[in-house]
Order: C-alpha cells, then sequence, then structure tokens
C-alpha cells in the first residue's frame, strides 16, 4: 500500500473515536432539550454543534454560495443531490434558518434514533402506505407555514462514484402539497471527503450552491416529471466532478 493511501487511514483511526465521542454526547443532550422543547430549535442547535465540530476535527472545509437567494423567515423545501454523509452536515453547519430533514420511514424505526429523530421535528416518509404518506406531507406544510424549510435528495440515496442518478418525481409530490418553494442545492466533492459505505474521512474541501427558489406558482402546471427535470437541470447547471 501506498504512502498516500496509508496517510488518509492513520488521519481516520483517531479521527472517527472522537467524532463517535462527540456524537454520543451532544445525542443525550439532543434528546433532553426534546423533552422541555417541542418545536425542535434546541435539537437543532445540537445538530449544528455536532456538524460544525465534524468539519473542523475532519478538516472538510465547505465553501458556500447563494445564500443571499434566501429569505430567512420563510420555508422552503431544499432539494440537492447526495453523495456523502457530508451532506447532512454541510447543510447543518451553514444553512442559516430552521430546518429539518424529510427521510425514509426506516430510519425512524431505530431503537433511539428514532424517538429522537421524531422528538427533533423530522418527518418520516411512509412510501407503501398513501394515508400516513398524506399526515406526513400535511405535517411538512404546516411547519413550513410557520418558516421550517425541509431538506429532500431526491436521487433516494448516496451514490457511490459522484455520478448524478436522476431525480424520483416522488420527491417533489411534499414540495407540491406543500407549495412551498423548492431551492435546488448542488453538492461538489463531498464523496471525495467520505465515500458511501466508507469509514476513512479525507481532509479537503467542498461546495455547497445554493440556487435562487423555484416558486409554486412557477411550477404549480407542471407534470411532476417535468418538475424533477427542471430542479435536476438546475442542480446539474453547476455540478462537476472533483
Amino acid at each position: 500500500m501506498r504512502c498516500a493511501d496509508i496517510l488518509p487511514v492513520v488521519n481516520s483511526a483517531w479521527r472517527v473515536p472522537i467524532i463517535l465521542l462527540v456524537t454520543g454526547g451532544l445525542s443525550i443532550c439532543s434528546v433532553f432539550f426534546s423533552l422541555f422543547d417541542s418545536s425542535g430549535r434546541l435539537q437543532h442547535a445540537c445538530a449544528r454543534w455536532w456538524a460544525e465540530f465534524i468539519l473542523l476535527v475532519s478538516r472538510v472545509k465547505v465553501e458556500v454560495e447563494g445564500l443571499e437567494n434566501l429569505d430567512g423567515n420563510r420555508g422552503y423545501v431544499f432539494a440537492a443531490n447526495h453523495l456523502s454523509m457530508f451532506d447532512h452536515w454541510a447543510f447543518l453547519a451553514h444553512l442559516p434558518c430552521q430546518f429539518r430533514f424529510a427521510a425514509k420511514a426506516s430510519l425512524f424505526r431505530i431503537p433511539f434514533l428514532g424517538w429522537h429523530l421524531r422528538r427533533s421535528g423530522n418527518i418520516p416518509i411512509e412510501k407503501g402506505s398513501p394515508r400516513r404518506t398524506i399526515q406526513s406531507f400535511q405535517r411538512v406544510s404546516e411547519k413550513i407555514q410557520q418558516g421550517v424549510s425541509f431538506v429532500i435528495y431526491p436521487e433516494g440515496m448516496r451514490t457511490y462514484d459522484g455520478e448524478m442518478v436522476e431525480f424520483r418525481r416522488g420527491a417533489f409530490l411534499l414540495a407540491r402539497f406543500s407549495e412551498a418553494p423548492i431551492v435546488p442545492v448542488t453538492i461538489i466533492g463531498a464523496h471525495r471527503r467520505l465515500p458511501r459505505g466508507g469509514v476513512v474521512i479525507r481532509p479537503g474541501k467542498m461546495k455547497m450552491i445554493v440556487h435562487s427558489p423555484v416558486s409554486f406558482s412557477d411550477y404549480r402546471e407542471m407534470e411532476l416529471g417535468q418538475l424533477a427535470r427542471t430542479v435536476q437541470e438546475k442542480v446539474l447547471s453547476s455540478y462537476q466532478q472533483v
């Protein structure tokens, strides 16, 4: 094995235990806060500290563009390509607004994690149950009207090689139901920092580009497939393999 291959492994050997320790501590704090704060704001603060710490100890710098396109007093649906766990941490550390994740329901069935996700205000999406899906959409819509945003990954999963796969049309049902502005977000280079299935963190740079919102009036008449393609084209317009 070359020295260039060994060095990241050695670096991760001390970073990962520290990250796990801090993750456990902040998770306990977040769950404790949830007993007193049903809004999720204190839990979001814990998540922000967590993400900032991980980026710092991992020596990963996130270059952010386009935050001036956002109005901090309103709710959005952020739609981003998905490369790595570092996508989550970039959002948490750098989006200057209250937001939650709309995630697959299976995550909410994991002991402790699922309870914590719910207490933090994140929303499970039940793909196989129309009734529960509508209930989730209603909860999202209420929060967006209160100025809380949501992050979705329309690809459905992280990619292995950085190549973007087709955005799923169903991911945009949530935005349409909520009549919320959609903000395309391009993430670049996160898979170089920590690839899907990997445990070795590689210090370096990644980039997050926040595009101008697509208002509900602009996509109201679009078929879902067309909407998915429109948002993906915007994400692709500034995407590059690095």
